[in-house]
């Protein structure tokens, strides 16, 4: 077996820099290995990456990344070699393709702690696992986004400015263009926008094609989907699909924000940008900070206020920038300085009064250390 080391690109150490005054001041750093399913240096994963070593530094961990490049089997294998190598007190882990099972057990055989983040267990996986610390002891439990509210308030964007735009007049035909539909998080923001085609009789769907993740390939099926069909609305599962999609429009001659309402999720530059010149109705998202939100429970953890305690499967909110917020949202982190947030703002041993983790947007710009 290649020595870990040798996984170059693949892995990332981020050290300690400042460690609070806590338990994890006075013994040395815990060992924490997020298996990150997408690339090291682009993308929505990279931005999960980025956040989340931004809080280890402040939170005194001591954090290794490996990144799966978005194929599965080498997520899987590359992070079986990194739990067998290093042997961390904690492994951060998604339910990727629904991939997450191996990981939790090679890590408990290892005595690792695991959370799953972003992807939870689908409920046959859950069943099997009896839950949080049952059959594997050293499962925490999870921190996921709630996927479903952001699929539906998607859906909404849509016929909202549809509406405005009069696109509405025999309803608002949509092309609905997934990740996949086999990831939790997919399948359900596809629920979310299920639960709007059937309360808004107005909305219809034309089509739903599963792009696998990729502005290319959406960008390729919605050009053959143009050429023999034409729409109103473009539901996009995130920011580089609705980017494909809007390619793939002006390319056949519409203008989106004129001709076509399109929307999309991450919070990706680009697509805030869209939001601002009125080009995407919003992009959903924050849920790439949940890399921070998981080092803050585990901070807590390690100090004795365990999240368990509200639930072992705790669930944040995503919020959509939308052009009412975006200007306020690039003006506090439009550089992806994410050393600049105070996350002991949001942690509960730093906050005692509080009962719950407030993982939302209007917390986040308010967050911001003040030098």
């Amino acid at each position: 077996m290649r020595p870990i080391a040798s996984l170059a690109m693949a892995l990332v150490v981020s050290l300690a820099l400042a460690a609070p005054v806590s338990a994890l001041a006075a013994n040395p750093p815990k060992r924490v290995l997020f298996v990150n399913p997408g690339f090291a240096d682009q993308g929505f994963w990279k931005a999960v990456s980025d956040t989340m070593s931004a809080a280890a530094s402040v939170l005194g961990f001591e954090l290794t990344i490996v990144s799966g490049d978005r194929k599965w089997p080498l997520m899987v294998s590359r992070g079986l070699q990194a739990i067998e190598e290093l042997k961390p007190d904690y492994a951060i882990l998604v339910n990727e393709h629904q991939q997450a099972p191996q990981l939790m057990e090679a890590a408990e055989a290892q005595g690792t702690k695991t959370i799953l983040l972003l992807n939870g267990l689908t409920a046959e996986q859950e069943a099997n696992m009896l839950g949080p610390r049952q059959k594997l002891s050293n499962w925490l439990g999870s921190l996921t986004p709630d996927n479903a509210v952001a699929g539906y308030e998607m859906a909404q964007s849509l016929l909202a400015s549809g509406e405005a735009l009069g696109l509405d007049k025999d309803g608002l035909s949509i092309l609905t263009l997934a990740g996949d539909f086999k990831t939790p998080a997919s399948i359900k923001r596809l629920e979310g926008l299920d639960r709007a085609l059937r309360e808004y009789k107005t909305l219809s769907e034309a089509r739903r094609i599963t792009v696998n993740w990729s502005g290319e390939e959406a960008y390729d099926r919605t050009t053959i989907f143009l050429k023999t069909a034409a729409i109103d609305a473009v539901w996009a599962a995130n920011d580089p699909i609705a980017i494909g999609a809007i390619r793939a429009l002006r390319d056949a001659g519409k203008e989106p924000g004129r001709d076509v309402v399109v929307t999309g999720l991450n919070w990706s530059r680009e697509a805030v940008d869209l939001v601002r010149t009125g080009k995407m109705t919003l992009t959903h998202g924050g849920h790439f900070l949940a890399g921070a939100w998981v080092m803050v429970l585990l901070y807590d953890y390690e100090n004795g206020k365990d999240f368990a305690a509200i639930s072992p499967h705790l669930s944040f909110p995503m919020s959509a920038i939308h052009s009412g917020n975006a200007d306020a949202y690039v003006e506090a982190f439009g550089d992806g300085d994410w050393s600049k947030i105070d996350y002991k703002r949001f942690s509960r041993v730093e906050n005692p009064t509080r009962r719950d983790y407030p993982f939302d947007l209007t917390t986040l710009l308010a967050s911001r250390r003040r030098n």
